[in-house]
């Protein structure tokens, strides 16, 4: 692979001069108020003196750390002057380089999981902090180099490069007792060294990375941009040269959270994502169906396991296997028994059962009190298919809604063909003082839902390419309130009317409006309106208060609206008005008189130059 590094934001010689030469100042100042005292010094004196030594090494840490990185906190990295150390393939301009700076990661050691144990191995860079305590306490920092060693004062070098943290501590502490007695001598990791990993194969944005000792496989595949579609999540190769150090499991990290399959980088380590190549798949009642990736050594337990378990409605007794033993359509078949062990499903299939390598409990969320049930475990094979039933029509919510004008509205469980409406309308407390009865009605979802294919291929077609029985269907369709159940609520309510009190379906929908107290007057009116509702009133006198007819009304064509049916009635077949009804009266069509005497000279020349020329020939002959 080639790296390619750039050199924009590098930063500027003179902060990192001024940087060192402070952290320099530091340091001897701290070695001076280390040195030996007079052995007459008081004890609180020598004390003091310990503590303000360890308060400067802590001083210099934090400076040297914060010159390091404010660099990166503007943008740059320390390694090529990008952004979370990103370098190679994934370009640092354009909008590839731009969608890479988006990605919000956390830098390099930017935070630990906890305090780092004697196991950390110690590598060019790390900086450790020594403390002799003793009549005469001594501290001083000391940074592994770039050769593996560590310079300990009046000691010598010590290799400590590729060792533990466990181990590096004993060899300084040998080597200082040499020189030192009847003193404590504690070594501690005060800073992290960073160091190049390569982030390859089916990665967003593939490269070269800045990391710590202390961040993981999944920290470096999330600064590269996370995985592609076709990569493999459980078969990540980390490789230490030419030779492949370990495996990560990062799928079954993210579902177990057990952190040997997430392992930690080392110097220089090359972690390449390959495509995922096989799979197995878990279908039917577990809480996170799908198809998952498949690494040998999968067993039967780990699917369910990457399935989320059973769900609450699974039928535990019994999960059904298919197997593939090659390129035949049709697989071996085997069940997998609670508490039982592993049954063919057809004779020929038993040969091919698998062997039962070990047993596991499954919890049934359906009842939590009850003892696991034990299923056999087995090998699984690629593409195997497993899956668990569910409890036909477990714990099913059969609702209805009701709302507008009654007490408690909202949703209620019902017995689907025992629930009247009456009683979920004495559940939501009845009807409030406001409620019309007559316009309320009784939506049946499911029948909405149900598709009128004639309907929908004639909403394609113009009306003018329609046949007379076509278009008058659309017509009536078009206007239909599709779902509309019929009821009549003031007489199931106000009169008792059993007839009207039918069984609800899960997702009914009652509806009850507020009461209007008026009839609406519309159209050719002096004063369209509301006119307040008087059970004495004529449909004249609901007229009259309107204004009476406008000049262009067509009074003969004037209409009534019922509000309870929507029905369209001529005003001289209504006896009474009921409160909400509708009085339309149209307008007078407009008519061209001269035209209508134009049409009518042509069309009679025309019958008389027929009758002419019919004449003319029976004449002739």
């Amino acid at each position: 692979m080639v790296v390619q590094f750039q050199s924009s934001k590098r930063v500027p010689r003179t902060f990192g001069a001024r940087a060192r030469a402070r952290t320099r100042r530091c340091v001897r100042t701290s070695e001076a108020a280390g040195r030996p005292r007079p052995a007459g010094a008081p004890l609180g004196v020598r004390a003091g003196l310990a503590l303000l030594t360890v308060a400067l090494l802590l001083a210099c840490h934090a400076l040297a750390a914060g010159a390091q990185s404010l660099p990166e906190r503007s943008g740059a990295s320390p390694l090529s002057g990008r952004s979370l150390g990103h370098v190679g393939t994934a370009a640092g301009s354009g909008s590839e380089g731009e969608a890479a700076r988006r990605i919000a990661l956390a830098g390099a050691g930017a935070g630990l999981e906890g305090a780092l144990g004697g196991d950390y191995r110690v590598g060019p860079g790390d900086s450790l902090a020594v403390g002799i305590w003793g009549p005469s306490p001594i501290s001083y920092p000391l940074v592994v180099t770039m050769e593996g060693t560590v310079i300990v004062p009046s000691v010598g070098e010590l290799a400590v490069d590729g060792v533990t943290l466990r181990e590096a501590r004993e060899r300084i502490r040998q080597a200082l007792l040499t020189h030192f007695h009847d003193v404590e001598i504690t070594i501690s990791l005060i800073g992290l060294r960073r160091f190049q990993v390569h982030v390859l194969g089916q990665v967003t944005y593939p490269g070269t990375y800045l990391a710590t000792g202390a961040d993981r496989v999944s920290a470096s595949v999330g600064w590269a941009g996370d995985f592609l579609p076709s990569a493999s999540q459980r078969n990540i190769l980390v490789m230490a040269g030419d030779s492949v150090r370990t495996h990560a499991d990062l799928f079954a990290f993210l579902r177990r959270g057990i952190d040997v399959n997430n392992p930690r980088l080392q110097d220089g380590d090359i972690v390449y994502v390959p495509y995922a190549r096989q799979r197995f798949s878990v279908q039917g009642a577990v809480n996170d169906p799908g198809t998952f990736e498949y690494l040998s050594g999968d067993r039967f337990s780990d699917a369910v396991s990457f399935a989320g378990g059973l769900a609450a409605d699974a039928f535990p007794d019994t999960i059904e296997v298919a197997r593939y033993l090659g390129p035949d359509r049709h697989p071996v078949r085997f069940f997998v028994i609670a508490g039982g062990g592993i049954v063919p499903a057809r004779a020929r299939d038993a040969q091919h059962v698998p062997p039962v390598i070990g047993r596991f409990p499954v919890r049934d969320l359906a009842d939590r009190g009850a003892p696991a049930h034990i299923f056999a475990d087995f090998a699984l094979a690629p593409d195997d298919i497993i899956f668990v039933r569910a409890i036909p029509e477990y714990r099913i919510k059969r609702l209805v809604e009701i709302e507008g004008e009654v007490v408690y509205p909202g949703k209620y469980p019902i017995n689907e063909g025992e629930t009247r409406l009456s009683d979920v309308i004495r559940r939501a407390g009845g009807v409030t003082d406001e409620a019309f009865l007559r316009e309320a009605t009784l939506i049946r979802r499911e029948a909405v839902r149900l598709e009128d294919k004639e309907f929908e291929r004639l909403k394609k077609i113009p009306a003018a390419d329609m046949t007379e029985d076509e278009y008058e269907y659309f017509k009536l369709r078009s206007r239909e309130n599709r779902g509309l159940m019929i009821v009549d609520f003031h007489a199931l309510l106000e009169e008792g009317d059993t007839s009207q009190d039918l069984r609800l379906r899960h997702g009914d929908l009652v509806s009850i409006p507020k009461l209007r107290d008026f009839v609406s007057v519309l159209g050719m009116v002096a004063s369209p309106g509301n006119v307040i509702f008087e059970e004495e009133l004529s449909a004249e006198d609901y007229l009259a208060r309107a204004g009476g007819y406008a000049e262009k009304a067509d009074r003969g064509k004037t209409r009534v609206i019922r509000a309870a049916t929507g029905e369209w009635v001529s005003l001289g077949e209504v006896s009474e008005l009921e409160a909400g009804d509708t009085i339309w009266v149209p307008e007078k069509p407009e008519r061209d008189y001269w035209a209508l005497f134009k049409d009518v000279i042509q069309v009679t020349t025309q019958i008389v130059t027929i009758y002419l020329v019919v004449d003319t020939a029976v004449s002739n002959n």
